[in-house]
C-alpha cells in the first residue's frame, strides 16, 4: 500500500506502539497516516477514510475513501498550489488545499496547521494550551481553531495522537488515526 511507496517508513499498529521508540515530536518532518475523518457542521455530516502522506517540503497527498471503501478523490498540495482529482477524473486546481477541501467535506479543513496539530504540536504560537502530566497537549487554541486531543497511542511522552477534534464555530472535524508511519 502507501508504505511500500515511502522509503524508510515504519508502520505502527496499536499493539506495537507501547514499546516503539519514536523520534522527538518536534523532529518529525514526514509521515503517513491511515485514518477516519468526520466533518460536522450544523446538521450535516460527512464521513470518510483517509490515507494522508505529508512530506518535509510541505507537500501533501490525501486519498479520500467513502465509508464503503471506494476512492472518492485525491487532494494534493505543494508550495506551488493544490489540486483535487475526483473518482470521475474531474480535476480542479486552487492556490490552497483548504479551498479544495470544502468541495469534499462541505467546509474548508484547517490543512495549513494540521500537519503539526496531528503530531501533537503547535503550528505557530498558541493563543492558549493545556498539557497533560507527561507534557503532551490536551488542548490547543491556534489560528482560530481549538484542537482537543482525546486519545494518544499510549501513556508515553513521545506517543502520537490517535483521536483529536478540531473546532471552529459550528464546524467540528474529528480525526481518528488507525496507523502512523514515520518517514525517516
Amino acid at each position: 500500500m502507501v508504505c511500500a511507496q515511502l522509503v524508510g517508513c515504519a508502520a505502527l499498529s496499536r499493539d506495537q506502539t507501547s514499546s516503539i521508540a519514536r523520534p522527538a515530536r518536534e523532529s518529525i518532518r514526514a509521515f503517513a497516516i491511515d485514518g477516519r475523518i468526520s466533518v460536522t457542521r450544523a446538521n450535516e455530516r460527512v464521513q470518510a477514510s483517509i490515507v494522508w502522506q505529508h512530506s518535509a517540503g510541505a507537500s501533501d497527498a490525501i486519498d479520500v475513501f467513502s465509508p464503503v471503501g471506494g476512492q472518492m478523490a485525491r487532494l494534493s498540495s505543494s508550495p506551488d498550489g493544490a489540486q483535487l482529482v475526483t473518482a470521475e477524473r474531474e480535476r480542479v486546481v486552487a492556490p490552497t488545499a483548504e479551498a479544495l477541501s470544502a468541495r469534499l467535506f462541505g467546509s474548508p479543513l484547517p490543512l495549513t496547521g494540521m500537519p503539526d496539530w496531528v503530531l501533537g504540536r503547535a503550528a505557530g504560537q498558541p493563543v492558549s494550551a493545556q498539557r497533560d502530566a507527561v507534557g503532551r497537549f490536551e488542548y490547543l487554541a491556534e489560528a482560530g481553531w481549538v484542537i482537543r486531543y482525546l486519545e494518544y497511542e499510549n501513556g508515553d511522552a513521545a506517543a502520537l495522537p490517535r483521536t483529536m477534534d478540531f473546532e471552529r464555530g459550528d464546524l467540528r472535524v474529528r480525526l481518528r488515526v488507525d496507523a502512523w508511519r514515520i518517514v525517516e
